[in-house]
C-alpha cells in the first residue's frame, strides 16, 4: 500500500479499500466511493486541498519514475498508478457533487484514461465497460473562470500603466527642463486622471462580484443545487467556498473600497489624504500575501510531519522506502512553495516602502518621491521576470502515458489485447495540467 493511501486511511478509516488494491484483477473503486454519503464528504470538505496537493505530489512522482524507470520495480509502479487513480476517483466526485468545478471533474476524469491505460496494460486490471471517448459534462463557457484569469493577467499592464503614469508626473515635477514634456504630462493628465481614478476600484469589481455570488449560491440552499450538495451542513459548503476564495475576496474587498473612498469621497482639499489610504491598502497587500504564505506553507510542513511520523513508525524496511521517497517529492514541493510565496511577500514589502516615499511629509524634497517611483518600476520588472523563472522550477505533476511503453523493463506488455500491443492504433495521450485553484 502506498504511503498516500495509508496517510488517507489513517484519517478516514471509513474510506472503503477497493479489493484491486490487494488482488488487481476487478476495480471497484469508484463504485464504492459513489455509495458514501454526505456525512463522509463533510469530513472530507474541510481537508480537500490538502487531499489536492498529495495527489499533484504523487502525480509529480509518477512522472519522474516514468522518465527514469530503473528506480523502480513494476510492482511498485502499478501500486502508485492504482493509487494515484484512487485519488483522481474520490476527488472527481467531490469535485462534481459538492464542490462544484466541471473543470476540475473533466481534468481528473482525462487523467484516470491514462491511469486505466496503464494499469490494464502492466498490471492486468479489469474496470467496468466505459465509453470508447472519455465522459464529458457540460463545462459552458467558464465567465466566473475567465474573469478570474483575465484579472491576474491584466493587472501586470494595469500595474505597469499607473506606475509608468506616477513615473511620468514625478519627473514633470522634478524638472526635465523642457517644455513639451510638460504640456504633454499635461495633456496626459487631462484625459488619464479619471480614467485611472475608476480603474482602481472598477477594475477588481468583476472578481469579487463573482466570488460573492458564487459563495452564496454554493451556500444558501435552494432549487440551483443539486441533491448531494443540498444535503451537506450549511457551514460545511460555507467553510469549503471561503477556503477557496478568501485570499481574492479579501484582496479586492479592500482595493475596491478604498477606490471608491478615493474617487469620490478625498477628493479636492482632500486629495493629500488619498495616498494614506492608498497606503493602507499596500499594507493589507502584506498582512494577506503573508497570512496565505503562513496557511500554505503550514499545510506543506504539517504534511511533511505527518508523513516523516508514518516514516519513523514503519518497521518494514521496503515500505520504508517508499515512504522516503514520496517525502523527497513532498520537500521539492515545499521549496517551491518557499520561492513562490517568498517572491509574493517581497513584493508586497518592496511596494509598500516605495509607496511610502511619496507620502506629504517627504514631497518637499521632490527626489525621494521620484525615487519610489523608479523603485516601483523596478519592482514590476523584478517582479514580472523573476514570476516566470520561478515557475520553470514548479515540480512537474502531469502524468502520460510514456512513449516508449514497450521498451521499459516494468512495461513489458502481458497480454495480446492489450491497449497497446502490435496491431492496435495507439492515440497521442492527452496532457493536463493540475491547476491548484479552479473556480466553478
Amino acid at each position: 500500500m502506498t504511503p498516500v493511501i495509508r496517510h488517507l486511511q489513517a484519517n478516514f478509516s471509513d474510506l472503503p479499500l477497493p479489493a484491486a488494491q490487494q488482488k488487481p484483477f476487478n476495480w471497484t473503486f469508484d463504485a464504492a466511493v459513489k455509495k458514501l454519503g454526505p456525512d463522509f464528504y463533510c469530513k472530507i470538505m474541510p481537508v480537500h486541498p490538502v487531499l489536492n496537493l498529495e495527489y499533484s505530489v504523487l502525480c509529480n512522482q509518477l512522472q519522474h519514475h516514468f522518465a527514469f524507470p530503473g528506480q523502480l520495480t513494476r510492482d511498485q509502479i502499478i501500486e502508485q498508478l492504482s493509487a494515484a487513480l484512487m485519488l483522481a476517483e474520490l476527488l472527481e466526485h467531490l469535485h462534481l457533487h459538492y464542490l462544484i468545478v466541471p473543470r476540475e471533474v473533466t481534468r481528473l476524469r482525462r487523467q484516470q484514461e491514462v491511469y486505466r491505460k496503464l494499469l490494464t496494460e502492466i498490471g492486468g486490471y479489469s474496470f467496468p465497460c466505459r465509453p470508447s471517448k472519455i465522459e464529458t459534462i457540460e463545462v459552458g463557457l467558464s465567465f466566473t473562470q475567465q474573469i478570474r484569469d483575465y484579472t491576474v493577467l491584466t493587472n501586470w499592464l494595469r500595474l505597469l500603466l499607473t506606475r509608468s503614469k506616477r513615473l511620468l508626473n514625478l519627473l514633470d515635477v522634478f524638472g526635465t527642463g523642457s517644455e513639451v514634456f510638460g504640456n504633454f504630462v499635461a495633456l496626459l493628465d487631462k484625459y488619464t486622471n479619471p480614467f485611472f481614478a475608476y480603474l482602481a476600484w472598477l477594475f477588481f469589481l468583476p472578481r469579487l462580484l463573482t466570488n460573492l455570488f458564487l459563495i452564496a449560491k454554493h451556500s444558501i440552499p435552494g432549487f440551483w443545487m443539486g441533491e448531494e450538495e443540498e444535503k451537506l451542513e450549511l457551514f460545511a459548503r460555507f467553510q469549503s467556498q471561503i477556503m477557496r476564495r478568501w485570499f481574492e475576496l479579501g484582496n479586492d474587498i479592500v482595493w475596491v473600497a478604498v477606490g471608491l473612498i478615493n474617487c469620490f469621497l478625498l477628493v479636492g482639499a482632500l486629495a493629500p489624504i488619498a495616498l494614506y489610504a492608498t497606503l493602507f491598502a499596500f499594507a493589507f497587500d502584506i498582512a494577506n500575501v503573508s497570512f496565505r504564505a503562513y496557511v500554505e506553507l503550514d499545510r506543506l510542513y504539517t504534511l511533511q510531519t505527518e508523513y516523516t511520523t508514518l516514516f519513523q513508525n514503519e518497521e518494514n524496511e521496503e515500505n520504508k522506502k517508499t515512504i522516503a521517497d514520496y517525502k523527497n517529492f513532498l520537500t521539492h514541493r515545499i521549496q517551491f512553495e518557499h520561492l513562490r510565496l517568498g517572491l509574493s511577500v517581497a513584493n508586497a514589502v518592496a511596494v509598500f516602502v516605495a509607496m511610502s516615499l511619496a507620502i506629504p511629509l517627504l514631497v518637499s524634497n521632490p527626489i525621494i518621491p521620484l525615487i519610489g517611483a523608479f523603485l516601483l518600476i523596478g519592482v514590476w520588472t523584478t517582479s514580472f521576470t523573476l514570476t516566470r523563472v520561478i515557475e520553470q522550477y514548479r515540480p512537474n505533476d502531469t502524468v502520460e502515458v510514456p512513449s516508449n511503453l514497450s521498451t521499459l523493463g516494468f512495461f513489458a506488455p502481458k497480454c495480446k489485447d492489450s491497449f497497446f500491443s502490435p496491431g492496435i492504433e495507439k492515440s497521442d495521450p492527452e496532457i493536463v495540467p493540475i491547476n491548484e485553484y479552479s473556480y466553478s
